[in-house]
């Protein structure tokens, strides 16, 4: 004969202490676990959902500021009868913060902070020169505009955000996002540098391609149908380090659900609010002409553990 639900909840009392304790203390303890185990507690039995959904819980999952960060969103966040469906929105959904430069969202799994940089934000080499960079929106972008490189030699770019307006104590990655156009050209073959670290503190490049099936060429086998302008061509290869050989080890890209490449930058651990983390992508010793990248920004988001 099958218990019914009552019984059932019964057993479960008997087996464990937590029934004896006010759902308050059920509450806060539940708060020092995560998203993830809360929501699968709240499964167990009503008597835990209703700890579970409670607002004091899902208020420690939430960030300090959340109220100002969504008060500077530039469409209305929809108001929510709890905390708890605030935090499974914001998880879900990104907005646009600062005048449309930065998104923002939550992890799903931890409740940190997530932004990402538009292209508008970041610091693009040529950037404003029509000739080198233009600027177009695309549909499947989050920002109203995007950078497409039209030609250059020199490819550099780079971004800054305060280590003080992520999550504390958090071991965080960026991601360059992009896509690369059918005719592009010079990301199949050449390799690009990568790094993250503090603002004026020279960090260490690491190797990577944007492009995911690379194909190595030799320095001496490599032909470019584009030469550089004058003077430009005199030192293209200044001080320009030794290739990389084929047995190194790269950072290869890739696809995003939402069709986008990512190339992964580098690490940060907040542990000092007042730093400046640069996070930075670039090809300035090769003088290879490069053509066909459309960039939509650098992603920073907590690690996977």
């Amino acid at each position: 004969m099958e218990k019914q639900k009552g019984e059932v909840e019964d057993d479960e009392k008997k087996n464990t202490c937590l029934w004896m304790l006010p759902e308050v203390c059920v509450a806060d303890i539940l708060a020092f676990t995560t998203p993830l185990d809360v929501c699968r507690l709240s499964l167990v039995s009503t008597w835990l959902k209703s700890a579970a959904d409670s607002d004091s819980v899902w208020a420690k999952f939430l960030p300090s500021d959340y109220r100002s960060v969504i008060a500077g969103s530039l469409t209305p966040i929809p108001e929510f009868p709890s905390l708890k469906e605030l935090f499974v929105y914001l998880s879900h959904n990104h907005f646009l913060i600062d005048q449309g430069l930065k998104s923002f969202s939550l992890d799903k799994w931890t409740g940190k902070k997530c932004y990402f940089l538009s292209a508008r934000d970041l610091n693009i080499t040529w950037g404003d020169t029509p000739e080198y960079w233009g600027w177009t929106s695309l549909p499947e972008s989050r920002f109203p505009e995007v950078a497409r490189l039209e030609i250059v030699w020199w490819l550099e770019i780079w971004g800054t955000i305060r280590a003080g307006i992520l999550s504390p104590l958090t071991s965080y990655t960026a991601y360059f996002v992009y896509k690369l156009e059918e005719d592009f050209y010079g990301f199949d073959t050449r390799y690009m540098e990568v790094s993250v670290g503090i603002s004026g503190v020279e960090s260490e490049m690491q190797v990577a391609y944007l492009h995911p099936e690379p194909q190595y060429v030799p320095e001496d086998s490599y032909e470019s149908p584009y030469s550089p302008p004058s003077p430009y061509q005199a030192f293209a290869r200044m001080d320009m380090g030794p290739w990389p050989a084929e047995s190194d080890s790269f950072t290869f890209p890739k696809l995003r659900d939402d069709g986008w490449f990512e190339l992964e930058l580098g690490e940060y651990f907040t542990g000092n609010e007042d730093d400046c983390i640069e996070l930075r992508m670039q090809d300035v010793k090769t003088g290879c002409t490069k053509r066909g990248l459309i960039v939509e920004g650098i992603e920073i988001r907590p690690s996977c553990m």
